[in-house]
């Protein structure tokens, strides 16, 4: 049977604060690159080009990134593990998740926005323990925001507590999602399908990206839905459980309990509106990013 984890409170303090420090490292990373231009594309992920430009980007700043993150962490924390976007980029699987404390990260969400030196690019990363999310921090480093979370402790924005809107119509409610250009024919279709019906029922209508900033922003209050078919693990972790401190709902677009490894998620700044959104949502399934499911909020 696995070991089962047995970590403190303080502990996990220690976890994200190491993380914190290692973050704006890579703010200031990515800050460089942005400025000095060297934001080109430099591959095409082949194994996602078929759910749209956005997911199949990638730049030699990700992987800098994300190897100066785990570097970092591994120096620290040698027993944890990690789930890296570029890690697992060349095929898209997971091969390996245990109770350890395991860094979900994503070096660079909104890559598509940095390579077009939009400052809409945020770092997530999400901690879990016994394979429940118990840590997260999104970076906006070019905004000057960092949105970070701890299970049980509550979610926070630059140190200020958060807290949802608490918007309970879709007439009153900003709605954020993705448009997945380049895309395959029927999750456009999907897409259009579900932006139709916003667009008749709405106060308004987003699609800025990243989503890792997108769900945190539903967390903070300045937006008050947000969902996604496709995205991965590294995409939602940290947001995921900000929003869920923060008051508000998190659950997979089918309406039932959040599944990390679905790729797929609703947040909502209350359950009265998720329920209007479940009332019309159409969904597109993808693989998963792990067979196995658990528990993870």
């Amino acid at each position: 049977m696995e070991k089962t984890w047995e970590v403190s409170e303080s502990q996990v303090q220690q976890f994200l604060d190491e993380a914190i420090r290692l973050v704006n490292e890579c703010g200031d990373i990515i800050a460089e690159a942005m400025d000095k231009q060297k934001n080109v594309e430099i591959h095409q992920k082949d194994a996602v080009a078929s759910e749209g430009h956005g997911s199949a980007v990638l730049t030699e700043t990700d992987m800098k990134v994300e190897q100066h993150l785990i570097k970092g962490l591994r120096e620290k924390f040698s027993d944890h593990e990690f789930i890296g976007e570029e890690s697992v980029s060349n095929d898209g699987l997971i091969k390996q998740y245990s109770n350890a404390p395991t860094w979900i990260i994503d070096p660079i969400d909104g890559t598509m926005n940095f390579i077009h030196s939009n400052p809409l690019v945020c770092t997530s990363i999400g901690l879990t323990i016994n394979r429940k999310l118990v840590a997260g921090v999104v970076n906006c480093p070019l905004v000057g925001l960092m949105y970070t979370a701890i299970k049980g402790k509550g979610a926070w924005v630059n140190g200020k507590k958060l807290k949802v809107s608490g918007v309970k119509d879709i007439s009153k409610a900003m709605m954020i999602m993705e448009l997945p250009v380049g895309a395959n024919k029927d999750k456009k279709e999907t897409a259009l399908a579900n932006l139709t019906e916003m667009m008749d029922k709405a106060h308004s209508v987003r699609a800025p990206g990243p989503a890792a900033l997108d769900i945190a922003w539903v967390g903070a209050g300045s937006a008050d839905c947000f969902f996604h078919f496709g995205i991965h693990c590294w995409d939602m972790a940290a947001g995921a459980l900000i929003v869920s401190e923060a008051g508000g709902v998190v659950l997979d677009p089918s309406g039932g309990e959040f599944d990390l490894m679905s790729r797929d998620i609703l947040v909502c700044s209350s359950q009265q509106l998720a329920d209007q959104v479940l009332g019309f949502l159409r969904s597109y399934k993808t693989e998963r990013d792990l067979e196995e499911k658990y528990t993870y909020l």
